[in-house]
């Protein structure tokens, strides 16, 4: 609704009033002048649908234009006064009460909606009830009838409400752009009118009535074709062109419709102006959805789009059968060094590295139980310039446009890898610096002092002094704090005690670990001897001790099996508890840590739950990474 103010508002008010007016009285008179020229009967059916679509487009401040165009209509037929002021208040109330209805509930005149349709058809049929009752009621009242005609007031509600149906929808939407696809596309175009001068030439001239059913199809497809085409404007001008050759062949008596009765002639063209406007309608509402679900589409995938391609991790899209690249986002494209086109003309094959590691995880790894899921295969890929880098990648089985696909998430690690490892290195010096200097100076003097005054409390007691007590108590709790300083430098460096030796300080963690009922255990088998270098045994015995101290505390673990077995060519650590499972789902930082670790020396850490409800953790170390991060 167009809202306008001021004397320019008052002026534009002023010409619609005009212009609604003239329209309805025109219309009204031509309708009603139709047996004194030869028709049959009136078919006043147009005036409504000018009063609804301007008090819709307009405004309902038009009524007086459409109250005072009633009256006129009906005192230009002679008719009472009383009659005039009952028609005019029942026609105005009616277009009122029917834009009042489309207006609240919600329905829009582009019809972009389906459910657009039947809002705008029950409010019309619902509005225009008060025409026929409210002009009866007048007739009543000045005396002309004595009953009130059920027969009369339906077909005055039909023809009110066919008026409606046949010219609101195409006055309601009409604008320059409803007439761009008609005017652009000049050939379909005139086609189309071509084809719809033939279909109302052959309603007017034709005379079999064998053909009604053909015009009856030619019109529909006429319709149809033109909403599909053109839109709903276009497509409702033909529904108004056929209707009205209809009403001419029926009035007239010539034509197709020539040889029906009034009241059939009347039921053919409600049933033609329901049916044609009605599906021109349904049409476009159901276009209107699809293209608006298509839009939705089209910008959610522009969404997603901008999602991929912003993103800033690595993210491509492959083939799941011949593993060539289907989409490559911007920071894969900065990782590795190609361009779009060029890793769309390739498979993933080209991100193998020197060391022929894989790119993707293998097929057992696909396949692994859910508590690994959310964990990420850590490898290696080559750049376009050779460059190797350390990535840890996830892989998601989708649906790409109907075609098995991989979404793959490739993480360069290789700068957070070597900062851990240099952190971890560092830490583990400082560990063991502190560790020696425990050991050779601060535990050197514990024990000095622990002598001397175990010597003091020898000399006081042969002396019977009576200090030897306190001498000895002194003594004891030097000798404690001795023991107190070999476990900080047992858990600052574990291996410097045990001389290296991984099965001796894992066979001491175990000892050490035993306590409130819990049995831990610890035992080797060495198929070869277990040469690996201090860095390798200090990462598996943090391994082993960090996954003991995840069993005792938030397991509940009442036996651990720590195992150690040296095979060719590789090193397998494992640990098993009774305890409750700690590593499904999201892993924690103790498992970061000990897959960390793990990382850091080559190997590869694994976690299962077991059928009888234990749980695994495995370190599976190659020998060949051992001796490839030693040299």
């Amino acid at each position: 609704m167009i809202q306008v103010d001021g004397k320019h508002g008052t002026a534009t008010i002023s010409i619609r009033l005009l212009i609604v007016f003239a329209t309805i009285f025109a219309l009204g008179a031509v309708s009603y002048a139709l047996p004194s020229i030869g028709g049959r009967f009136a078919l006043p059916i147009l005036p409504s649908g000018i009063a609804v679509a301007a008090c819709f487009r307009w405004g309902r401040s038009m009524w007086p234009a459409v109250f005072a165009a009633g009256m006129a209509i009906e005192l230009s037929l002679h008719q009472p006064l009383v009659v005039a002021l009952g028609v005019g208040v029942g026609f105005a109330a009616a277009s009122c009460l029917s834009a009042w209805l489309m207006q609240r509930s919600g329905f829009e005149a582009s019809f972009s909606r389906s459910k657009d349709v039947p809002l705008f058809m029950l409010s019309a049929a619902i509005g225009m009830t008060l025409a026929p009752t409210f002009g009866q009621l007048g007739f009543y009242f000045a005396g002309t009838k004595t009953t009130l005609d059920s027969i009369e007031w339906v077909s005055w509600w039909s023809n009110t409400t066919s008026g409606v149906l046949l010219l609101a929808p195409v006055l309601m939407s009409f604008s320059r752009q409803s007439l761009a696809r008609f005017l652009d596309s000049w050939l379909e175009s005139a086609v189309w009118v071509f084809s719809l001068l033939v279909c109302c030439t052959t309603i007017i001239l034709a005379h079999d009535a064998v053909g009604r059913p053909l015009v009856v199809v030619l019109s529909i497809v006429l319709i149809v074709v033109g909403v599909i085409r053109f839109g709903l404007v276009v497509a409702a001008f033909g529904s108004f062109a056929i209707t009205t050759m209809t009403s001419v062949s029926a009035a007239f008596e010539v034509g197709l419709f020539a040889r029906l009765t009034p009241f059939q002639g009347h039921a053919v063209i409600w049933s033609y102006i329901a049916c044609l406007s009605g599906l021109s309608l349904i049409i476009t509402a159901l276009l209107a959805e699809r293209d608006a679900a298509g839009l939705e589409k089209l910008r959610a995938e522009q969404r997603y789009a901008q999602i991929f391609n912003g993103s800033p991790q690595p993210l491509w899209v492959h083939a799941r059968d011949t593993l060539r690249f289907l989409l490559v986002n911007d920071a894969a494209l900065r990782q590795y060094g190609w361009s779009r086109e060029e890793l769309l003309a390739r498979s993933i094959d080209a991100l193998v590295s020197a060391g022929d590691q894989p790119v993707l995880p293998p097929p057992e790894d696909v396949d692994a139980p859910l508590e690994l899921a959310a964990e990420p295969f850590e490898t290696l890929h080559a750049t376009k310039d050779g460059r190797v880098l350390e990535v840890e990648v996830w892989t998601r089985s989708i649906d790409f446009g109907g075609r098995p696909a991989e979404l793959v998430f490739a993480i360069d690690v290789t700068e957070r890898r070597a900062f851990g490892q240099a952190l971890m290195d560092a830490i583990g010096g400082e560990q063991r610096r502190i560790a020696e200097e425990l050991h050779d100076g601060l535990g050197q003097e514990l024990t000095g002092l622990a002598l001397s005054v175990r010597a003091l409390a020898n000399r006081a007691q042969k002396e019977r002094d009576a200090i030897s007590v306190d001498l000895d108590q002194l003594a004891l709790l030097a000798t404690g704090c001795i023991q107190d300083a070999h476990r900080i430098v047992q858990g600052l460096s574990p291996l410097t005690n045990a001389d290296g030796n991984l099965d001796a300080a894992l066979g001491a963690l175990a000892r050490r670990s035993c306590g409130s009922g819990t049995r831990v255990q610890f035992s080797s088998r060495h198929e070869v001897p277990p040469t690996v270098d201090l860095k390798v045994r200090n990462h598996l015995y943090r391994i082993a001790q960090e996954a003991v101290q995840n069993a005792l505390k938030h397991g509940g673990a009442r036996g651990i099996n720590i195992e150690l077995a040296a095979r060719p060519g590789s090193l397998v650590l494992s640990i098993i508890d009774d305890g409750r499972s700690l590593h499904a789902g999201a892993p924690g930082m103790s498992t970061r840590t000990m897959r960390f670790r793990a990382s850091a020396i080559g190997g590869k850490l694994s976690i299962r739950r077991g059928e009888n409800g234990s749980n695994t953790l495995i370190c599976r170390v190659s020998m060949n990474a051992i001796n490839a991060g030693t040299t």
